[in-house]
């Protein structure tokens, strides 16, 4: 059972908040990351209801070249499991029969220090076959930002949602490219509203949708499945489809249109 009086579940200040985490739970239907060692002793005690605690570190600890570990997990059948990403090629390390105080000490372990544990005897398992080298892109309000995870990603939402930033585009290239953009639309005397709209830039044709949307729950799970996972939304009642290459036809027209006027007027104040 859970103890919150457990020196795990007591800890404060930096230690018991570290915005590089995401803890997944309740089946992957619930991330938060507002991670404490209380919260992932709980989940952890609790994992028979949620069928698995996941916890990733959206900066993976690099252990060699090319090798890095970004994620633990322990499941309700008692085993554990350590995600690693060797050149494109995921694999986890899995042990059978852990038990509840040892899954929670692993796991605050990784969450405090990112120390990993001794994994003599674990069984190595081959998850998914290589994938692109992804780059990925984040821009706040028009500033581009260069080096960043997950969580500066959900930090940027945060903003947009407390009304210090206007919009955001999070995308990235590679295997299941595509981006995500969100929009804070102000409404006099009404709470806000947002429009979100993603494209998956699939052969031949992209896919693209959008909504408006004023469900924040649902606007932080999406943004968060697609900047740790690459998850795009789930097909909802609320998702319009447009069609992708006809609107960035569109717009370069546009921009060319535009860019034609300014340089007909530059020509007419010359003479």
């Amino acid at each position: 059972m859970f103890n919150p009086k457990s020196p795990r579940g007591r800890l404060s200040g930096k230690l018991a908040k570290k915005p590089q985490y995401v803890l997944v739970t309740e089946n992957g239907e619930e991330r938060t990351s507002n991670v404490t060692d209380a919260k992932i002793m709980k989940a952890v005690y609790n994992v028979d209801s949620n069928e698995y605690v996941y916890l990733m570190k959206c900066r993976p600890v690099i252990l060699v070249r090319e090798t890095e570990c970004f994620a633990l997990c322990f499941y309700s059948d008692l085993s554990f499991a350590a995600f690693f990403e060797v050149k494109g090629i995921i694999f986890r390390m899995v042990k059978s029969g852990v038990s509840y105080d040892e899954a929670t000490d692993i796991m605050c372990d990784f969450f405090q220090t990112a120390q990993l544990p001794d994994m003599s005897g674990w069984v190595c398992e081959k998850r998914k076959a290589p994938t692109q080298h992804t780059e990925s892109n984040l821009s706040v309000d028009g500033e581009d930002f260069r080096h960043f995870g997950c969580a500066d990603v959900v930090a940027a939402l945060e903003n947009i949602i407390e009304g210090k930033s206007k919009w955001l585009l999070y995308d990235f290239t590679g295997e299941n490219g595509g981006y995500i953009n969100i929009h804070r639309h102000n409404k006099d005397g009404e709470a806000p509203e947002y429009k979100v709209e993603w494209v998956k830039w699939t052969e031949p044709t992209p896919i693209g949708y959008h909504a408006i949307v004023s469900d924040l729950t649902r606007l932080r799970r999406w943004l968060w499945d697609f900047a740790a996972e690459h998850k795009y939304p789930d097909p909802a009642p609320e998702w319009k489809s447009f069609d992708v290459k006809d609107t960035f036809q569109r717009l370069t027209f546009k921009f060319l249109n535009e860019e034609d006027k300014s340089d007909n007027t530059s020509d007419n104040n010359e003479r």
